[in-house]
């Protein structure tokens, strides 16, 4: 030891920044201890400082598969986490085609697979007990995921956390991100506290944050606001049961039933025989069933006697969870050093349950667009901006499907009567189911040619069976069709973080909570750019306002 401290004592003295202690050399602010390691003054305290090639925060669905994805291409990955796996989050659960073709590329399918999960092979979509379409599940070119998954979230984020660290990443539990580091105007790193509270500078090229609706690393680096968002109009209540009919079809169907203004489905789940039953109605419904939970569960199967019939019988309930204010938003997601995945740059309505589906495929596709160019900042920060227009067109037309999905109202007589028409073939291939698959966009279903279809066979329905009726149902289609065009009409333009809000899609009454706030001892670095006030702050004037809730 005493050698070591004579080399350091030896190391240059003269150049700006650059100092001798007793125990070791201090660098422009920094600090090589006597052992090698460097340190940094946080508040009055050590940090150690420590090089990476990327820090991910969050290690649920976008982070573990970016870091998977990075440490696979040889990158030095760093994961932090606040939570230890295996851990719940509130969620829908429900994987999509697009999500298990992920988990195959990363190697975490088989430890899935060999949880016993049910595969959900069809669809089956019931309106107000009088029409029933069943069709199985596509999948995209080249896709072998035709069916459905539904994990729940403490076995599939701890097998995701296994499969990054095979690849190489270094998955910390436990961890708290305090800040993000600037250096010339570019994020370097982030300030953190590990499980025993000692503060680490962990610098890097590129941090991603993937740590949720609330988003430590978007508040910090600027982005906390969203430029365009949507009120939910639907609440979500859920719960886990055993599934009387696990040795029979349905439990490879995922059922939906529409009964007037609410949705319920049937999740069949892992391991077999556990199901989710769950209930969208009016986000109202919510307070009640916090309030009197079995009291609103029995209203709910009143409510939808189909769904009632398909859970009869089942045993082991578990306890009901809720949420009731799910706004959908796009968060500015990338700019010099870093990138939001998942919840943390986007969120759709959960209606349509593609929430996990995207946090994937965001987490895929950043990993893999940026492995290359990590060592070159201007390519990364161009990198970074094309990852970002590239989930922007993969996520703007399910946006305003689920927004049209949480509308709380009637099924639309023009969809009831395609529908109606559908469910007529004797041996289906995949069409509606295609929409939420994601094999094909809303618009490509139901072009405007057959929209007008549907209109002529919903207008000769209310002919023959409800007169009274027709004007309501003229109304509604023409409004529906100037939405859909404004929505194809978008979709063309390509504009990035476009702030035009589209009427009949995007829905007024949201507002933004605080973001979250920097601890007393954490000072910005210079360069940094301003920190939005810890009071709760307004929608710009071109987008309403409305209310968040804490959801992945």
């Amino acid at each position: 030891m005493a050698a070591r401290v004579r080399a350091a004592r030896r190391a240059p003295r003269a150049g700006p920044g650059v100092g001798v202690g007793a125990s070791g050399i201090s660098v422009g602010g920094g600090f090589i201890s006597e052992w090698g390691c460097n340190y940094s003054r946080d508040g009055g305290r050590l940090a150690r400082m420590s090089q990476h090639d990327v820090v991910v925060v969050g290690a649920r669905c976008a982070g573990s598969v970016a870091a998977a994805v990075l440490a696979r291409a040889g990158r030095d990955v760093v994961v932090l986490d606040k939570s230890s796996f295996p851990s719940d989050q509130l969620s829908t659960h429900v994987l999509f085609g697009g999500g298990v073709d992920v988990l195959k590329d990363i190697g975490a399918f088989e430890k899935i697979a060999a949880r016993d999960p049910s595969y959900m092979q069809d669809l089956e979509l019931s309106f107000d007990e009088e029409v029933t379409v069943r069709e199985p599940w596509g999948g995209p070119v080249g896709s072998t995921s035709n069916y459905v998954w539904c994990i729940p979230r403490p076995l599939q984020d701890a097998v995701l956390v296994e499969t990054a660290r095979e690849h190489g990443a270094d998955v910390r539990e436990g961890w708290e991100v305090l800040d993000v580091l600037w250096r010339g105007g570019r994020v370097r790193g982030v300030r953190a506290k590990d499980p025993e509270g000692a503060i680490h500078e962990l610098h890097a090229k590129l941090v991603v944050g993937a740590d949720g609706r609330r988003s430590t690393i978007a508040a910090r680096v600027g982005a906390w606001q969203p430029y365009r968002a949507s009120k939910n109009g639907r609440g979500l209540v859920f719960r886990y049961l055993d599934d009387p009919r696990v040795d029979t079809r349905d439990n490879a169907t995922l059922h939906q039933w529409r009964d007037g203004d609410s949705f319920c489905m049937t999740f069949p789940s892992a391991p077999k025989p556990r199901l989710v039953a769950l209930v969208m109605g009016p986000a109202s419904d919510v307070a009640r069933a916090r309030k009197d939970p079995e009291g609103v569960w029995e209203e709910f199967l009143r409510r939808h006697p189909g769904w009632a019939k398909r859970i009869e019988g089942a045993t082991n309930l578990s306890k009901l969870r809720s949420t009731a204010d799910v706004p959908a938003y796009f968060r500015p997601s990338s700019g010099p050093g870093w990138a939001l995945a998942g919840d943390a740059g986007h969120f759709k309505d959960p209606v349509i349950g593609n929430g996990q589906r995207d946090a994937m495929w965001m987490g895929h596709t950043l990993g893999t667009m940026a492995a290359d160019v990590l060592d070159d900042p201007g390519a990364l920060d161009a990198t970074l901006r094309r990852y970002e227009q590239a989930r922007d067109e993969e996520c703007l037309s399910a946006y305003h499907f689920a927004n049209g999905e949480t509308r709380i109202q009637p099924q639309s007589p023009v969809l009831i009567a395609l529908a109606r028409k559908a469910a007529r073939r004797v041996d289906p291939d995949p069409d509606l189911s295609d929409v939420f698959q994601r094999v094909r966009t809303q618009q490509d279903v139901l072009p405007v040619r057959r929209l007008a279809q549907g209109l002529g066979l919903a207008v000769a329905h209310d002919l023959r069976h409800r007169p009274a009726a027709l004007p309501a149902t003229l109304r509604g289609a023409v409004e529906d069709l100037r939405t859909d065009l404004l929505v194809r009409a978008e979709a063309r333009a390509k504009r990035f973080r476009s702030t035009r809000l589209i009427r009949g899609s995007e829905h007024p009454g949201w507002t933004w909570p605080a973001p979250p706030r920097r601890p007393a001892a954490t000072v910005p670095e210079t360069g940094a750019p301003p920190v939005a006030a810890a009071a709760p702050v307004p929608a710009p004037p071109s987008v309403p306002a409305g209310r968040e809730a804490v959801v992945a």
